[in-house]
């Protein structure tokens, strides 16, 4: 086995599923983190269907505190990850104060705390996503360090066109709505499931049709088939509420999908629903009160291989669903996932994983 993991340790980013046995990883930083600017696209991304004065209360740092826990969770993911044998990865020290700007628009950085939102690993390829958000614009370089020494080992490596993010890229609307329009390519990685060669594309208030048109012209010539997932979920990400297990499982969001309403390419898979009551929900700590995170991140969790995944360690009735199944769950804190946004699988990006392309449907 060592043998083995030394070799797939040497080829470049290699990345098919969310199941795939892992070997390599980036977890991410909370210490660099701000409060999301006052914008219309913190609006649209964060808060789509409320009213814009949540926006204008938003402070701009969080309470300290806030983000020493959130980085003793990090840190002890990544050592726990380390002594599962999985290579780990952070991302590099961005100060996220420093404003920037284009001929549309100023802002300020946001976050390193989700490596998942702006990179797409797709086997040797790997994406740099086009965010709706203005503050994640040079979010990206923070990775490119690791980004560059893989394209020297052979990683494609390829940048979606950068959109402007004016102003007319965004409405407003009911929590129902999808708060982004068709104007730009616009998509975030996690609006993306990886089935293989089946890949299932999110519309949504953090992608459009355009950036699934765009990436149906990258991937269709590699052999990937595009699914696109329209009014199942139009608030932001996929990855709380359609979660593959490995070939023939997947668990759905029961509060967002049902038996009768869920996307067709799953329909010959076993179905775990989960959801409602079922479901703990964590606190939030927001400076104001309102958070930019579902209740659903308590179902965010990350697959190390078919039969393991680490998962918040409040989730019981989750763990003992799983286990149901033959998946064993190691259970950690993620004390801010709702105030920082983002669970076990948004704080990490799987690199590396041991498997091949493969088409399951």
């Amino acid at each position: 086995m060592a043998i083995t993991l030394q070799i797939w340790y040497k080829m470049a980013v290699s990345s098919h599923n969310d199941w795939d046995p892992l070997l390599e990883v980036f977890v991410g930083r909370a210490d660099t983190t701000m409060c999301p600017p006052k914008d219309i696209s913190t609006h649209s991304f964060c808060y789509g269907g409320s009213p814009y004065s949540v926006v204008e209360k938003l402070p701009e740092h969080y309470n300290q505190k806030i983000l020493e826990e959130a980085s003793e969770d990090l840190d002890t993911l990544s050592h726990t990850l380390e002594n599962l044998g999985i290579k780990v990865h952070r991302p590099e020290h961005i100060d996220n104060s420093k404003s920037f700007s284009t001929p549309e628009w100023e802002s300020r950085g946001w976050t390193q705390y989700s490596p998942r939102d702006l990179l797409l690993p797709l086997d040797n390829l790997i994406i740099e996503t086009p965010s709706p958000m203005r503050s994640r614009y040079f979010e990206t370089r923070a990775y490119y360090k690791y980004l560059y020494e893989q394209m020297q080992d052979g990683t494609e490596w390829i940048s979606a066109p950068k959109p402007l993010l004016a102003d007319d890229n965004y409405k407003l609307g009911t929590p129902e709505d999808v708060t982004l329009n068709n104007k730009e390519i616009i998509f975030d990685a996690p609006n993306v499931v990886r089935l293989g060669t089946d890949i299932l594309a999110q519309i949504s208030n953090s992608g459009n049709h355009l950036g699934f048109k765009w990436l149906q012209t990258i991937l269709e010539p590699r052999g990937y088939k595009i699914h696109t997932a329209e009014k199942f979920y139009s608030y932001s990400h996929f990855d709380s509420t359609i979660l593959p297990l490995r070939p023939g499982l997947v668990l759905f969001n029961s509060d967002r999908l049902s038996p009768e309403r869920y996307p067709d390419i799953f329909k010959s898979w076993d179905k775990i629903w989960f959801g409602g009551d079922q479901l703990k929900v964590s606190p939030h700590h927001m400076p104001n009160g309102v958070s930019p995170t579902s209740t659903a991140i308590g179902l965010n969790f990350l697959s190390i291989n078919p039969e393991l995944v680490i998962c918040d360690v409040v989730q019981d009735e989750l763990r003992k669903t799983l286990a149901k199944h033959g998946i064993e769950t190691i259970g950690l804190p993620m004390r801010h996932a709702r105030t920082l946004s983002g669970g076990f699988h948004c704080v990490t990006l799987d690199v590396k994983r041991k498997g091949s392309l493969e088409s399951y449907f």
